[in-house]
């Protein structure tokens, strides 16, 4: 049987703490996820026409499943999520901490970058998920997919109807790979442009 094994991908080589969680999210989800049926690429940097001109993609799951891009984000304590009010804040030690952006719609700007390089290939919607690895507790009030590592990997395996064939989800797996920017240089640019609107 064919088997998407062979297109699991890793291009992160940062050896920061800072990146740590996402190390840890990736070696996860090549556990967890059986490699015939999953590719995990990681650490992506997509070209787009929107306010940054890229997209820094923490993993993006392509399966014969669906699609699934995954936002990592490093807060610890307790993580609320309100999608009435567009708001997340960390609680930490009492005090009380908004994230910004926020990582909900912050994916949905990544899954738009996908869904632009993927064209008419794409059969169905591209699942957002946000995983905290470090936080203790959740409450999330209206947004789904949001949680700790076995949340997403809970996610993930909700869907199991078989949407792709083995052949289209290995030229999506192409097209994609075919457009990530390796250039460090690049990466720099990027965390330079965005620090520049929310920091």
């Amino acid at each position: 049987m064919y088997s998407l094994k062979g297109s699991i991908y890793n291009f992160k080589k940062k050896r920061s703490k800072y990146y740590a969680n996402e190390r840890y999210v990736t070696q996860q989800l090549l556990k967890s996820l059986p490699h015939r049926q999953y590719a995990v690429i990681s650490d992506l940097l997509l070209p787009n026409d929107g306010q940054f001109r890229t997209s820094q993609i923490d993993h993006l799951i392509i399966s014969i499943y669906g699609i699934f891009c995954i936002e990592t984000k490093s807060h610890k304590g307790w993580i609320s999520g309100s999608k009435a009010h567009r708001l997340f804040k960390q609680i930490l030690f009492r005090n009380s901490f908004r994230l910004t952006p926020n990582p909900v719609e912050q994916n949905n700007s990544h899954i738009r970058t996908v869904r632009g390089l993927i064209g008419e290939r794409l059969k169905a919607p591209i699942v957002n998920i946000v995983v905290f690895p470090s936080a203790e507790k959740f409450f999330i009030n209206g947004y789904e997919d949001v949680g700790s590592v076995n949340d997403m990997i809970d996610s993930v395996f909700m869907y199991g109807e078989k949407v792709y064939s083995y052949e289209e989800a290995s030229k999506m797996i192409e097209v994609i790979c075919q457009f990530n920017i390796k250039r460090p240089i690049e990466h720099l640019k990027h965390i330079e442009r965005v620090r520049a609107v929310h920091v």
